[in-house]
């Protein structure tokens, strides 16, 4: 799934407009990314969590 078809799912599930709904999870993605390239951890019950760390090198 791809985030056009997130975005027209959420809103048929929600009898939303795409507009608002894609604002809202555009909203969603950009508070995550903000709190994980500070440093914070993001953990989402039932979805999953987001964190920065450092990958080993080959």
């Amino acid at each position: 799934m791809n985030k056009q078809e997130l975005v027209d799912t959420v809103a048929a599930a929600k009898c939303e407009s795409a507009m608002a709904t894609g604002e809202a999870i555009d909203a969603h993605i950009d508070t995550v990314t903000t709190a994980v390239a500070g440093h914070e951890t993001v953990q989402l019950i039932g979805f999953g969590s987001f964190s920065s760390g450092e990958r080993p090198h080959a």
